[in-house]
């Protein structure tokens, strides 16, 4: 039997994830979760392999000189939205060392990494997607799944994200870990050119909604609950964007997610382009942010930093 992993420091580690292919919110959960941690007083370090960045093994450490093409586009956004320092890399135990030597912190969050190997976290969440839950149930090529479904079982939470509440999504069964339910939704919109807030469009009106994201129909449907006349572009996910690619809406209304919106400002060359992008925002259960409070100790933090 194998031993887990050795601890790369004394900082605890708390990994945000999932077993399944396509986008499953991991991205605003961090986000929120740094938020509700920050309230609480407790300093966050967030550590992210950089996929579609140019770091490759790392660790770097992401800095107002970095792009989303050099560091990748959702450390970036992680960044650019928690003001918390942020280390790329696809060796996960160099980022950990970097952040705890450099920084005084008393939490590190993984971005993504339950099926890495070379670190443990000492509590696991683990993210699906309320809608599509886990497929067929099978593994990677047959199915979704990067591990079996019984991987719920050796995690810390189970994080349904845009579900049903209290309804277990599917191929999700019943058993002894604990169940949350986290409903995302767009809380505002930003002009593309220089992030100005801006009023959403009137009801019913027709919109070009571009996604190059894990889960791109969810967008979409979230900007139809918004009551616009949506016209769908979607985009593999982490797509590099180019000029030519957005070429066809110069003229036209056009709203993107943040996560592309950090790839595509660049682009936009007029505070007159009907260009944006839709923040998306997320409250995490009360409970589940005091159980992490709980269990990794950190309840007297607030205290500890006068």
């Amino acid at each position: 039997m194998l031993s887990p992993p050795p601890k790369a420091n004394l900082l605890p580690l708390l990994v945000v994830g999932n077993i399944s292919l396509g986008g499953t919110g991991k991205t605003p959960v961090v986000q929120a979760l740094v938020r509700h941690l920050a309230a609480q007083g407790i300093r966050c370090g967030i550590i992210s392999r950089g996929y579609g960045g140019q770091v490759g093994a790392g660790p770097k450490l992401v800095t107002a000189k970095d792009t989303p093409l050099s560091v990748g586009d959702e450390p970036y956004l992680l960044w650019q939205t928690t003001q918390v320092p942020v280390v790329v890399g696809s060796d996960r135990q160099a980022a950990i060392k970097l952040l705890a030597v450099g920084h005084d912190l008393d939490l590190i969050i993984s971005d993504d990494g339950l099926q890495n190997q070379t670190i443990k976290g000492d509590m696991e969440w683990l993210l699906i997607d309320g809608q599509r839950g886990l497929g067929n149930g099978q593994c990677l090529p047959m199915g979704p799944l990067r591990e079996p479904p019984q991987r719920l079982n050796s995690v810390d939470a189970i994080m349904v994200v845009a579900g049903e509440a209290d309804k277990l999504p599917k191929g999700v069964s019943g058993g002894t870990t604990p169940v949350f339910y986290i409903t995302p939704k767009l809380t505002g919109l930003r002009r593309l050119y220089d992030n100005e807030r801006v009023a959403w469009p009137a009801p019913n009106s027709q919109v070009k909604a571009l996604a190059g994201i894990g889960n791109p129909q969810r967008f979409f449907a979230d900007l139809e609950h918004q009551g616009l006349t949506v016209e769908p572009v979607a985009f593999a996910d982490h797509h590099h964007f180019r000029a030519q690619d957005l070429a066809p809406f110069r003229d036209l209304a056009l709203i993107m997610t943040a996560k592309d919106a950090v790839k595509c400002k660049a682009l936009a060359d007029s505070q007159d382009q009907q260009w944006y992008y839709a923040e998306q925002g997320l409250e995490l259960p009360a409970s589940a942010v005091q159980a992490v409070l709980n269990k990794l100790h950190l309840d007297g933090k607030y205290n500890d930093h006068g």
